[in-house]
């Protein structure tokens, strides 16, 4: 197993999810959906257009793949899973580290 590789591809997904995170937090940063009261729906729905983000990224974009290059051979959809997954999350580790950064948490 080729660790530099999967490093570099973990380092690749991070930089995605930092741009996603930017793109998404402009999205819920309008005005209007600023006067919403109610957090948990449009965590919810953050969430969600993560997710729906992060599964359309890793299928269509052959570069964003966690095992590319690192000679673990996977199934190409087991392999769009477990990149969707954890680009999500890092998108959600950003969301995080933006957050506390504002003082909002």
């Amino acid at each position: 197993m080729n660790i530099e590789a999967l490093i570099q591809n973990i380092i690749t997904l991070f930089v995605v999810a930092i741009i996603m995170e930017a793109a998404i937090m402009a999205i819920f940063s309008l005005s209007s959906v600023r006067m919403v009261r109610a957090k948990r729906p449009l965590d919810a729905t953050r969430d969600g257009l993560i997710i729906i983000l992060s599964f359309f990224l890793s299928y269509k974009v052959e570069i964003l793949s966690v095992f590319r290059k690192t000679g673990i051979a996977l199934p190409r959809l087991l392999d769009i899973v477990i990149t969707a997954l954890v680009l999500a999350r890092l998108t959600n580790l950003v969301w995080n580290f933006m957050s506390r950064m504002k003082g909002e948490e």
